[in-house]
């Protein structure tokens, strides 16, 4: 019984890693046909655009939370550049708290993210892996349920064919 849990948690994270890689690998295609898209977009908008007098076409900004907390916090580090020079000594010890509690809030949300995301991906796993093992214990009885009906069609046959020459003498 331990062996065979061994043997599902290892298919479980053979799956696992073959499933990031393939996401890698998706997401990579992904970007590199955005980055085609991009170049064709902005060849049409030089080319054409420009001949009729109108200007250059830019998609918008696009950015992910994990940047967004980096510009936050670039930008928070430069303000605390400029002005902590400035500051009384009686300020800068309550900005100093706020930012480290600001970061200590953030390492957290960030971790309670991160489990969460393993959760789910954990679920997903199991569930893509119990579908395919019913898949395949269905497939097994069914192949055993036509062994024994070609089994039963064999042995009638071989009855009728012991009763017909049988029946033909008499």
């Amino acid at each position: 019984m331990a062996s065979d849990e061994h043997v599902e948690h290892v298919e479980h994270e053979e799956h696992k890693e073959h499933k990031e890689h393939e996401e890698h690998n998706e997401h990579k295609e992904h970007h590199e046909r955005e980055q085609t898209d991009k170049k064709e977009e902005e060849e049409r908008s030089m080319g054409s655009d420009n001949e009729t007098g109108e200007g250059l076409k830019m998609e918008g900004l696009h950015l992910k939370k994990r940047d967004l907390w980096l510009v936050a916090g670039g930008a928070l580090g430069a303000l605390a550049a400029l002005g902590l020079g400035k500051m009384s000594s009686k300020v800068r010890p309550a900005a100093v708290g706020a930012v480290r509690e600001g970061y200590a809030f953030k390492e957290w949300l960030a971790g309670k993210a991160e489990k969460v995301k393993e959760d789910v991906e954990d679920v997903v796993a199991e569930g893509v892996h119990q579908y395919h093992s019913n898949l395949s214990a269905t497939a097994d009885s069914v192949k055993r349920e036509k062994d024994i009906l070609e089994k039963i069609e064999k042995l009638v046959e071989d009855k009728l064919a012991k009763i017909k020459p049988g029946q033909g003498e008499g």
